[in-house]
């Protein structure tokens, strides 16, 4: 495991915690610079390694959906136990996770960032045929991201085709769990994104049960839009909605 892939926590004075949570074969490393930009305004960070990633896409090829949401939902309850806030936040897959963990856990807000409720890969509707599959699929490694930013990409550089199924399951899971999320939510989605079909930000919007939603459009970030460059637009957006929630929340009590 690369030193950035290992989970974390930074401590923060505000008595609410944010989980970050990363995507479909990344890593926290790509959370880390968010992470910290939100550390700074106060906030304790954790940002959990996903069951199965960090190590080897081998480690991976044994692990399901089921697993991840698993590995994401112990933190969040540690969190709730510890007495603090919830606010969920997540990229691409960990997006997804974000939604269904909103639904069954006292979370005051979510954020999805660049969630995949569709995709641009048409092989993805395929994915049920490669259930199962132990075949390990290489792939390029992804274009850089700014210069101040690539050693955050600690990612797999690879699918093990049969998790393609399980993350197809987790998608529908959280397609047909959207009415069920109420709290504020934000939805933040890149127009070039190369792996997400824009549209899904407008699917996840219209689906959800909130009263509070909104969605933010990036101009020009890839899908792991944290490490790109408009990683600042992002954290700004997630701070002004992480204080909008908690404030309506204890105007409500």
């Amino acid at each position: 495991m690369h030193p950035l892939a290992a989970p974390f926590r930074f401590e923060g004075d505000r008595p609410e915690s944010v989980l970050l949570l990363h995507g479909w074969t990344g890593s926290p490393a790509h959370m880390r610079d968010l992470g910290q930009r939100l550390n700074d305004a106060g906030y304790t960070v954790v940002g959990p390694l996903l069951a199965g990633h960090g190590t080897t896409l081998d480690d991976m090829a044994t692990t399901g959906w089921r697993d991840w949401l698993g590995s994401a939902a112990e933190p969040a309850m540690d969190i709730l136990e510890g007495g603090d806030t919830l606010h969920l936040v997540g990229l691409s897959m960990g997006g997804i996770i974000s939604l269904l963990l909103a639904t069954s856990l006292d979370a005051a807000s979510v954020t999805t960032i660049n969630a995949p409720l569709l995709v641009r890969d048409r092989r993805s509707y395929l994915a049920g045929l490669y259930r199962g599959s132990k075949r390990i699929e290489h792939a390029e490694p992804p274009v850089a991201a700014p210069p101040e930013m690539r050693k955050y990409q600690q990612q797999y550089n690879g699918t093990p085709l049969g998790t393609a199924a399980e993350l197809a399951d987790l998608i529908r899971a959280a397609r047909r769990s959207l009415s069920k999320v109420t709290c504020p939510a934000l939805i933040i989605q890149s127009k070039t994104d190369e792996t997400v079909r824009p549209k899904s930000a407008t699917i996840i919007y219209d689906g959800l049960g909130s009263a509070d939603k909104g969605i933010v459009w990036l101009e020009c970030s890839r899908h792991v839009a944290v490490v790109d460059v408009e990683r600042e637009a992002i954290a700004a957006s997630i701070l002004e909605h992480l204080r909008s929630a908690f404030d309506s929340r204890h105007a409500a009590v």
